[in-house]
């Protein structure tokens, strides 16, 4: 079979469809430009070029804001998964001297009460692959940022990337003994509304919590919000409030008695624990195996708690 050229299958130029990738996906034609290396010029010159070739506009230029329009919208993801299939043909005959790095990016309290305990078996089944460790509570920007795979708590609607569930968390107060024991003891709701609440990031769960549990007295706008659940927990421990605590993040304290569970109420939300990384990624043997086994811990019963 003779080989179609480039010309003959009647593509615009490679550099126009970067641009148009870059600015389709991050919706700026300044970003697209930082990220390609180029003038927003150079940016603007090629989708004019795309745009030309194709005979259709593919973006609303607003004052403050690029939108995509209906044919940029087609073919964006078009766009987006022909450079992934090139990226892992090129991968796939390329030789990475760091393959076996693996950089990953962890939700610190995930890394430190469920995975931690778990990696040595990783580790064990893995002994070729070196993994350099990154903790955030932010989402990753795999444009931006060398992460080769992450796990990111969150609603797993994340744009240009995979989302494979690992485990929901289910949320109930928790707080330190000695609540039981005060002159306003905490195994009364309706006492509640004395205590300080401990919030992780929000004000959000509480809400929620105090209106699944009908509690109408208790502000949940009130209280201390500590951005990290190791702390958050830590906090609970020590009498400075009221936390709601995930299993997967308090059972040891419970068990030590630490911690009690003055009410039996449990909230589970729409946020959950993801594997997260762009499709290519999957060309990277370390990635796949990091992947697979996280997921085959879950087959496995291994689950939150």
């Amino acid at each position: 079979m003779d080989r179609v050229s480039f010309m003959a299958r009647k593509l615009p130029p490679l550099n126009s469809l970067k641009s148009f990738e870059a600015a389709g996906r991050l919706l700026s034609f300044t970003l697209a430009s930082q990220e390609l290396n180029v003038t927003q010029a150079a940016i603007s010159h090629q989708i004019k070029v795309i745009e030309d070739f194709l005979g259709v506009s593919l973006f609303y230029r607003q004052p403050r804001k690029l939108v995509l329009t209906d044919q940029g919208k087609a073919l964006l993801p078009e766009v987006i998964d022909a450079f992934d299939t090139l990226a892992t043909a090129i991968g796939t005959v390329s030789k990475d001297p760091d393959n076996s790095l693996l950089s990953v990016r962890l939700a610190p309290s995930f890394a430190a009460k469920w995975l931690s305990p778990k990696l040595k078996y990783f580790w064990l089944q893995n002994p070729e692959i070196d993994l350099c460790l990154f903790h955030a509570h932010t989402a990753v920007d795999f444009d931006r940022e060398d992460i080769d795979i992450a796990v990111t708590y969150g609603k797993g609607d994340w744009t240009g990337v995979v989302s494979d569930k690992l485990f929901s968390l289910d949320f109930s107060p928790v707080c330190a003994p000695s609540f039981l024991e005060n002159a306003k003891p905490l195994n009364d709701m309706n006492n509640l509304k004395y205590y300080t609440l401990l919030h992780d990031a929000n004000y959000e769960c509480w809400e929620e919590w105090l209106k699944l549990a009908s509690v109408r007295d208790t502000p949940s706008n009130k209280g201390t919000i500590i951005d990290d659940t190791n702390v958050l927990i830590q906090a609970a421990v020590d009498g400075q409030g009221v936390a709601l605590g995930s299993t997967t993040f308090v059972q040891d304290h419970l068990d030590a008695g630490r911690l009690i569970k003055p009410f039996d109420i449990t909230l589970v939300n729409d946020f959950a624990y993801y594997i997260v990384y762009p499709k290519s990624h999957l060309n990277n043997p370390a990635v796949c195996a990091f992947r697979n086994w996280l997921l085959e811990l879950l087959d496995g019963n291994e689950l939150a708690g």
